[in-house]
């Protein structure tokens, strides 16, 4: 079994890592092992002494890191951008969202919705909210609206709810659910993901190898097709 390097990341990126992973072991010799959290999470993992090899974050989390020594500011390459979406169930009406007056719309007529539990520090569950806020819909919704951590989409192919928000990626790991598609763009908050080693790591050269094919052209397609899209 290939030696293991580990990477704390936000959940956002599991897809693209997962399919990423043969040919980085092919390369390096080396397998991944992920741990995840919120972007604030992530931070704040390794501020409590969680070991890791390649850390990822926002950028301003990256730069924190990096000033209190937690991360070798050097190394950071930004990877990819998360964005949100919506996912139904897969008998549930399949709404056009494409626009706000559709999006809005579809938050009205569903049954039921779920999203991160804000406590968790979810960038996704804090936009949503100010998503809500703008269309004027936040008294309707309270009404139907289950929150929780982790990945919420599960809750919709179990049948407990009928709409889930959240990173568009995040939705697209879940089976059994339909992903209408991403926010429409005057609502969509484009967040950034920056990689950087860990001062600690025992494997620099390895974590380092992951980064430069996380931030490569070639891995665009595949952060893409995982519902993300490729760093700037």
């Amino acid at each position: 079994m290939a030696t293991q390097i580990k990477l704390v990341t936000t959940v956002a990126l599991q897809g693209a890592v997962d399919a990423l992973t043969p040919e980085f072991t092919k390369s390096s010799g080396y397998g991944i092992e992920m741990a995840f959290g919120p972007p604030s999470a992530c931070v704040d993992m390794m501020r409590q002494g969680m070991s890791a090899d390649v850390v990822v974050s926002t950028p301003d989390g990256i730069e924190a890191l990096a000033k209190e020594g937690k991360v070798d500011g050097a190394t950071a390459k930004p990877v990819a951008r998360m964005i949100m979406g919506l996912a139904v169930g897969l008998n549930d009406p399949k709404p056009d969202i494409s626009t706000a007056a559709g999006f809005k719309k579809a938050l009205l007529e569903t049954q039921s919705i779920i999203h991160a539990d804000p406590a968790t520090g979810s960038p996704s569950a804090a936009h949503f909210i100010k998503v809500l806020n703008k269309l004027g819909i936040t008294d309707e919704m309270k009404k139907k609206t289950t929150t929780r951590a982790g990945v919420v989409a599960t809750a919709v192919a179990s049948g407990e709810c009928h709409m889930a928000v959240q990173q568009l990626a995040e939705l697209y790991l879940v089976p059994g659910v339909h992903v209408l598609g991403p926010f429409p763009d005057e609502l969509q908050n484009v967040m950034p993901l920056t990689a950087a080693v860990h001062t600690g790591s025992a494997h620099k050269d390895a974590a380092k190898a992951l980064i430069a094919l996380l931030a490569s052209p070639g891995a665009k397609p595949v952060m893409e097709k995982a519902g993300l899209l490729a760093a700037l």
